[in-house]
């Protein structure tokens, strides 16, 4: 659904770009550990987890043994031979670690009801977080995480989010939330920094401005369909890395791509949604909203390669409602 004609959701989706905006909203996360908790990473995930030092994380894609994702997720170093993966799906990726362990010594567990993680975003989400922390988290850089302190409470500082925007997370023990929940929240009234209380806001049409999909949305496809060549290690052994290898020197059949729908009014575009070129199926939407900031309804579609083209003129739906090819990244 897009959300044109919804005030409260222009208002917080505005406050993060022009401000801050604060919200709970724990991914599940997974603890690896042991002597082989670095290798075992490696090899189920296409970037080079090796390579993050402790206090450093990476984002990377997990896939099938055809080349195809099936996750995305952030590995974060947390100390010597620690690691929390943070993803939306923990069964089944913990499932996908029982089939692939082998003889690698490492454990892994799902610690999702230990750990919250509230998200602090936006151009002053920085002074937002200092207000609260024992130390500066101003020497963060993108991908790096601390240990730190707020009030009395431990927490872990991590600079990342979903937004595009300057962010940072702060996790903490599910017992400590309330204590972090109030503090985030006086710190944030002060700035007159809203909670974001609509999902839409923060999962879709904040980061879809910026070019970022969920893992639902780049299913099923290669990592070179969905431009994340740069996270992906050929130098290294991984589950799938025979058939990407393959896949890297060709076309993909299908990419994902923006949708820029060109009705002034009102659009309510389903997920699942065929995309037409020229009355010829081409492919579905995998996701649509309405862009507060670019003031547009605006969308995530996956189509055959040779109409995936900037500037190619589609339709969708049994509407029929027009749509142009875009760059899948509005600001």
């Amino acid at each position: 659904m897009l959300f044109k004609e919804d005030q409260a959701a222009r208002a917080q989706h505005q406050a993060v770009r022009e401000n801050a905006g604060w919200y709970l909203w724990t991914h599940d996360l997974v603890e690896v550990t042991g002597e082989d908790a670095a290798g075992f990473l490696d090899y189920l995930f296409v970037n080079h987890i090796k390579k993050a030092p402790v206090g450093r994380s990476k984002y990377t894609t997990m896939l099938d043994e055809q080349g195809r994702i099936i996750d995305d997720t952030i590995v974060m170093h947390m100390e010597e031979g620690k690691y929390w993966v943070s993803t939306l799906y923990a069964p089944q990726l913990i499932a996908w670690m029982d089939k692939h362990r082998g003889e690698r010594r490492a454990a892994y567990r799902d610690i999702t009801q230990e750990i919250r993680m509230f998200a602090v975003q936006g151009p002053n989400s920085l002074k937002l977080v200092d207000k609260l922390l024992e130390d500066s988290a101003g020497d963060l850089k993108r991908f790096q995480v601390k240990k730190d302190r707020a009030g009395h409470l431990e927490v872990w500082v991590h600079r990342s989010g979903f937004t595009g925007e300057l962010g940072y997370e702060l996790y903490c023990r599910t017992e400590d939330q309330e204590a972090l929940r109030g503090q985030i929240a006086q710190a944030a009234s002060e700035m007159g920094a809203p909670e974001l209380t609509i999902l839409e806001v923060y999962v879709r049409s904040l980061p879809m401005e910026k070019g970022f999909a969920l893992r639902q949305d780049m299913y099923g496809l290669t990592p070179y369909a969905c431009g994340l060549d740069w996270s992906v290690d050929l130098e290294k052994d991984f589950v799938g890395r025979e058939a990407l290898a393959q896949a890297a020197g060709q076309e993909p059949e299908y990419r994902l791509v923006g949708l820029e729908f060109q009705a002034e009014s009102y659009e309510d575009i389903a997920q699942k949604e065929i995309v037409y070129c020229r009355g010829v199926p081409c492919g579905f939407v995998r996701a649509a909203i309405y862009g507060y900031t670019v003031e547009k309804n605006i969308g995530f579609a996956v189509l055959k390669n040779r109409r995936a083209q900037p500037g190619t003129q589609v339709t969708v739906g049994s509407n029929h409602s027009p749509a142009i090819v875009v760059e899948k990244s509005w600001l």
